[in-house]
């Protein structure tokens, strides 16, 4: 498989005393099957690193890979997005699995419920919040039909998977 590298500069990583974020190092290096550094941007993003370089059931893997077009319905434009993870796999059931993998807090991928309080802030985090929903789900729904048409499943997990 043949992707096209995404070089992403450990100046935009702004880790802070809340997560972990960061260069992570694989361990196992033959492994890993992507550019470096291995940019984290969150403590998942680390912890999933951590769970594909040491998994024996994770043959390759890489952060960032490629990037992917999508259709961002609030700018009417085509942007850029790069999947968090690529992994290759076994299976429970032995056959070999490849996927495309976002890392995303829960709340992300719940439509926003509108403010009781129509403040300034509250009206501002609200419209963050709806914005970056449909981004999301827009970015979702290409990745998922990228993934489908390369015989790949592409996945979301959560804070709640990841623990």
């Amino acid at each position: 498989m043949v992707f096209t590298q995404c070089k992403m500069s450990i100046k935009h990583v702004r880790p802070d005393k809340k997560y972990r974020g960061g260069v992570y190092h694989p361990i196992n290096i033959d492994k890993y099957v992507g550019e470096g550094p291995i940019i984290c941007r969150s403590s998942w993003e680390r912890k999933y690193c951590q769970y594909c370089d040491l998994k024996d059931e994770v043959l390759k893997w890489a952060s960032e890979p490629f990037q992917v077009k999508y259709y961002n319905p609030l700018t009417k434009k085509e942007h850029t997005y790069y999947p968090d993870f690529y992994v290759k796999a076994i299976t429970s059931s032995g056959t070999i699995k490849e996927y495309i993998v976002e890392i995303k807090p829960s709340s992300y991928l719940k439509k926003p419920v509108q403010p009781k309080r129509n403040t300034e802030k509250a009206i501002s985090n609200y419209k963050y919040l709806y914005e970056s929903f449909i981004k999301n789900y827009a970015k979702a729904k290409t990745c998922k039909v990228y993934a489908a048409d390369r015989n790949m499943e592409y996945i979301i997990l959560t804070e709640k998977s990841l623990k």
